[in-house]
């Protein structure tokens, strides 16, 4: 039963982030908001959803492993698994843009909140302080960077009629990512006490894995079509959302109880491969299939300690 809760809240946060970003964007184009803005705030929005809404029910039930296990597993997952498998498909190329902004922005995020996660709770404050700098972020790109055609065209229907039905399109996102995170928290708990797993290792695996699904189709099908900057700029974007601002909001709602094995390892774990991930595009100007291969191991890894406990 509660297999079947995870599928139908998977479906729902799918279909609802979908539903979401291309009925908001195209109510907001319809009103005029200009292309870059829509897609670098309703749609980069979109993408994180999924963990927004899942972390969210899931602090709101005080259960905080799934919460702070879904981001991190998340995050883990989108730059192992999903850029592993993409750059696998073809090497995936990156703009001297992103060293100069996105990946430093990227590094501090991670760091504040690895550091923030030491005394085991992430609390409203350091929530605020990486929310503020997420805000400070986002500000500065939206005033200070070029339209990219490719994006808007990939991401943003540009349709400036049929208002009624966009509307509707986005209050069904809305409900679909609403009923879909209490379902899937629901069932991530009823797995955990049902098998005697722990919430976290649900959070960090089976909820991370799937409300990273958007990303990993997203990034797979941009790296078929040759747009690399899309592949690359979804996976750090989603990274920063999940981090700065899932994690920067949810615990101004309630303070999260970190899990001693997530600071110990995990945290760590992500750190580092963030790190190597910005390695990897620093040196080769690209992410390469062997870099890839590494990522996937490295995941793989990941996976097996959370089965064995190695660590």
């Amino acid at each position: 039963m509660y297999l079947l809760y995870f599928l139908a809240g998977f479906i729902l946060l799918y279909y609802g982030a979908d539903f979401l970003v291309r009925g908001s964007s195209s109510v907001a184009v319809s009103f005029g908001v200009k292309k870059i803005v829509v897609g670098l705030t309703i749609v980069a929005l979109g993408t994180s959803m999924p963990e927004f809404v899942v972390s969210f029910f899931a602090a709101v039930e005080k259960v905080d492993g799934v919460s702070v296990g879904n981001i991190v597993g998340s995050n883990l997952a989108n730059i192992l698994l999903v850029l592993g498998l993409a750059s696998i498909i073809r090497p995936i190329g990156v703009k001297r843009r992103v060293f100069l902004l996105e990946l430093p922005v990227l590094l501090l995020i991670t760091g504040m909140f690895v550091v923030f996660c030491l005394d085991g709770v992430l609390n409203g404050l350091e929530g605020a302080i990486m929310l503020v700098a997420f805000i400070a972020y986002m500000t500065f790109i939206i005033a200070n960077r070029k339209v990219r055609e490719s994006s808007d065209i990939e991401f943003v229907p540009m349709e400036k009629g049929h208002l009624i039905k966009n509307t509707f399109l986005t209050v069904l996102g809305l409900a679909g990512l609403i009923v879909g995170g209490q379902l899937t928290v629901r069932a991530a708990i009823g797995l955990a006490r049902t098998f005697g797993i722990s919430e976290v290792v649900i959070g960090l695996t089976v909820v991370a894995i799937g409300t990273s699904l958007p990303e990993l189709f997203t990034s797979v099908v941009a790296v078929i079509k040759k747009e690399d900057d899309i592949s690359i700029g979804n996976i750090i974007g989603s990274n920063l959302f999940n981090t700065a601002f899932v994690l920067g909001v949810v615990p101004m709602i309630h303070p999260l109880n970190i899990d001693h094995g997530v600071i110990r390892f995990e945290n760590w774990l992500m750190l580092f491969v963030t790190v190597l991930f910005s390695i990897f595009l620093f040196i080769g100007r690209s992410l390469s299939r062997i870099e890839g291969i590494i990522l996937l191991m490295i995941y793989g890894f990941f996976i097996s300690n959370i089965v064995f406990n190695f660590i």
